[in-house]
């Protein structure tokens, strides 16, 4: 029967043996065979029936009844009196169990992401919302610097407060996260879904850029900064590329005297740009805030400083005042619009070009003069500004064990770009100098560089973006923002959110997962009490509750169609067999009941056929129900049975026996029957003969409870038990078991790579199923807040169907 809120001062069910009130934790009111209603605490205490059966039995302290339970399961194997349960007062919530008290916040998911192609690649690029790394409010255009804000495992494994770069990812509005305006008030879009919108609505181009410079940075781990991977703030656009920050730049190194450490630093630097364009990638630009030393003295590159610079370059800010070395050929380059127009830059860049910028950096390095090199495109003929480079370089090293190494840097500022040498040249005559040593077998290989076609990172696309911003000219200098120190610290709005009762049925163009559009939620009112389960056939929804009817309801536009009557008892389970001869809805109910119902045009509202298992009557009911594609018809039973019926002449064929407990749940799946029951054991069922297979359980010490609901599709089963947890099983070998809400699971759905679930936290969880050839992983995708708990769910062309404990069927739907 429908439950009632009680008065407001009403008194709070309480346990008849200890007086004490009923609640949803420590003191969970749990249904005996004989229909009394005790706390958990209590039954545990009550003594054995008899000596005989001291492990299964007790006695009613009610009606004084043997009845059967389980020692060894305890309680918890007895089903909780969720009408009760439905009685207790919502305020104050208890402290310990505040999500049932409360309606609960979403998690920060989006409804169905269109976006899971993007997944495999950027699966370790998308650094979590925890980590909040941004610690101001900078400009968009501008780098920006912070600190981790927790520790993060793998892949990345960076520990809290570790200094971060964030440079800006230019999105167009609205990407990333919809208009206010367009979001349902019962799902809050996620951090994950959120950032990879954000990099499916980046062009090709810009998307292989940002893929490759993660991958190769973690390819080149300790010669470049790693970019960890991209965020978002919760609040709004951009994306942010997130990588490793050092402070000490090599500028620094212009304020110190040892010239032989500064050696070191070349040599590193030649190994970086080697590395580099191993990898097919040219920067086009250089400049000295572009390397970094590490805590050890290492030199690193930059990412994030060299895309800033580029910017800057890009935006048409002069190269002198904001220190960007660029090669005369790159200068040429950026110069013709007509060939940027058109990204004509086939055969003008490779390695020769970061060769020349090298060369500067090295002469700035060496001569600790920074402007010097800056000015070679100023007034004056280029050869007087390389003998004039040549000259000081000269000067700067005489007397030096590097006094040898002005000759070649001065060659890679050739004019020429054929004229200047490789980079591995410049390597190995450092080398020599300081190790006093002619063995060069440790050099790079010097022949990749022919190997490979390069892209230059200065004309990318990255380089590319808020080419209006980058500008900012400041009495005749640019400059280049950073966010300030670990000043503040960001805080995560989080807005509750609930189902939204949307009777306006405008489900045209829904039919498109990947089409643009809101997501809204329709109302099916015709229950009176608790919605026990949904089925779709012939063109029709059924619905079955403990009102004792079955509701039927069009595909078409979900209206009412028929009302069906007959049980005697609560239904608590419904199956459809939908095949060419004909369609059948099946259906059990709490008196050991089960109605066969025609399903045509007339709909029939007098059953086909109906008949009783015959079992004791302390043991009755049927749980759950299953179709086989043999011609066979299952029920799981109270009476710890499950029974083959046959669909010809609805005859008993064969009873299958194995469980310990209430068989809760069936599934069939590629010719086996799987059966889920309170003992916390699935078994399964060879569907030609019905002999047992094998048995699914879990050898974690602790980890039994009663088994609510199952799910197979192809080679995987799902299971969902009273405590909350899910488990997945592939081949029947578990391979993930995992908490997934705080109260137990009621309703569990695999279709495809979509994994539903939802009971009595009140919160729909979608998530995907993510399968490689060693693990299984479930990315969350979306997440419902309803107002009830949730008792049964079904997925059907694009729309998801949801069975509720108050009598309600919500559908959700993406609207154009």
């Amino acid at each position: 029967m429908a439950t009632t809120a009680p008065p407001a001062d009403a008194d709070p069910p309480e346990c008849p043996v200890c007086l004490s009130p009923f609640d949803a934790t420590s003191a969970v009111p749990r249904v005996l065979p004989c229909g009394h209603s005790l706390c958990g605490p209590c039954i545990g205490a009550l003594p054995p029936a008899s000596a005989a059966a001291a492990g299964s039995s007790l006695r009613c302290p009610l009606c004084c009844q043997c009845v059967p339970f389980s020692r060894a399961l305890g309680p918890s194997s007895l089903p909780k009196n969720l009408a009760l349960l439905a009685l207790l007062p919502s305020s104050p919530p208890s402290p310990s169990h505040t999500i049932t008290a409360t309606a609960p916040a979403p998690l920060p998911l989006p409804l169905h992401a269109s976006h899971s192609r993007l997944l495999s690649r950027f699966r370790h690029a998308v650094l979590p919302e925890s980590a909040s790394p941004l610690r101001s409010a900078p400009t968009p255009a501008c780098l920006a610097s912070g600190s981790l804000d927790s520790d993060l495992g793998a892949p990345w494994f960076c520990a809290r407060g570790s200094p971060v770069s964030l440079l800006p990812i230019e999105t167009r509005p609205g990407e990333g996260r919809p208009p206010a305006e367009q979001e349902a008030e019962f799902y809050r879009p996620s951090h994950a879904a959120r950032v990879l919108a954000a990099i499916g609505a980046l062009s090709d181009a810009a998307m292989e850029e940002l893929a490759g410079l993660i991958a190769s940075s973690a390819r080149l781990a300790r010669r470049v900064c790693r970019v960890y991977g991209v965020w978002m703030d919760p609040d709004a656009p951009p994306l942010w590329m997130v990588s490793e920050r050092h402070p000490r730049s090599f500028s620094q190194l212009l304020e110190e005297e040892m010239v032989a450490q500064i050696g070191f630093v070349v040599m590193e630097a030649c190994e970086v740009i080697m590395r580099l364009h191993g990898e097919g990638l040219a920067l086009g630009c250089l400049g000295l805030d572009c390397f970094c030393l590490d805590s050890f003295g290492h030199c690193l590159l930059d990412f994030s400083r060299v895309l800033a610079l580029c910017r800057g370059v890009r935006a048409g800010v002069s190269s002198y005042s904001i220190g960007a070395l660029i090669a005369p050929e790159v200068v040429a380059v950026l110069g013709d619009t007509l060939r940027m127009k058109n990204h004509d830059f086939d055969g003008f860049f490779g390695c020769s070009s970061d060769i020349w910028s090298l060369g500067c950096l090295l002469v700035s390095l060496l001569t600790r003069d920074e402007r010097l090199v800056a000015g070679w495109n100023s007034e004056g003929s280029y050869d007087d500004w390389e003998k004039k480079v040549g000259t000081r370089l000269n000067a700067s090293l005489l007397g030096t064990q590097l006094e040898p190494l002005a000759a070649i840097i001065v060659s890679c500022l050739s004019y020429d770009p054929k004229g200047r040498p490789e980079i591995a040249d410049v390597w190995k005559c450092v080398r020599g100098l300081l190790m006093k040593s002619g063995d060069v077998t440790l050099a790079p290989d010097d022949d990749f560089a022919v190997q490979k076609s390069f892209r230059c990172l200065l004309l990318g696309e990255l380089s590319s973006m808020f080419a209006e911003s980058s500008a900012v000219e400041s009495d005749g200098k640019a400059q280049l923002s950073r966010g300030a120190e670990d000043s503040s610290s960001n805080q995560d709005d989080v807005s509750n959110g609930g189902c939204r009762n949307d009777r306006a049925l405008d489900l045209s163009g829904i039919d498109d997962p990947e089409s643009a559009g809101m997501f809204k939620s329709a109302t099916l009112i015709a229950h009176r009490d608790c919605v026990t389960g949904l089925a779709i056939g012939g063109g029709f929804l059924f619905s079955s509750s403990y009102d004792k009817t079955i509701n039927v309801w069009s595909l078409q536009d979900f209206s009412h169609v028929q009302c069906l009557k007959g049980h005697e008892h609560k239904i608590t389970t419904i199956v459809v067999v939908d095949n060419e001869n004909h369609s059948l809805c099946i259906s059990g109910d709490s008196g050991s009941g089960i109605f066969v119902w025609r399903i045509d045009s007339t709909l029939k509202e007098e059953p086909l056929n109906k008949w009783y298992e015959h079992n004791d009557w302390l043991y009755r009911g049927v749980i759950c129900l299953a179709v086989s594609g043999t011609g066979y018809l299952y029920s799981g039973s109270r009476d710890k049975s499950i029974k083959a019926w046959s669909l010809e002449d609805y005859s008993l064929r064969c009873t299958m026996t194995g469980h310990k407990s209430t068989v809760s749940c069936l599934a069939v799946a590629s010719g086996i029957l799987y059966s889920g029951s309170w003992d916390g054991t699935i078994r399964s069922w060879w569907l030609t003969d019905h002999t047992p297979l094998s048995v699914l359980e879990d050898d974690i010490a602790g980890s039994i409870a009663p088994v609510l609901s199952i799910s197979t599709e192809a080679n995987f089963v799902v299971s969902s038990y009273e405590n909350g947890y899910f488990k997945i099983w592939k081949n029947d070998v578990l391979v993930k078991s995992e908490k997934l809400q705080n109260g137990a699971i009621y309703a569990v759905k695999l279709s495809g790579k979509w994994f539903y679930s939802g009971g009595w936290d009140k919160i729909i969880k979608i998530q995907e199923l993510l399968e490689d050839e060693s693990e299984v992983e479930l990315r969350d995708v979306a997440s419902i807040t309803c107002d009830t708990i949730i008792t049964s769910i079904l997925s059907w062309d694009e729309r998801l169907i949801v069975g509720q404990f108050n009598r309600d069927i919500k559908v959700y739907y993406k609207a154009q």
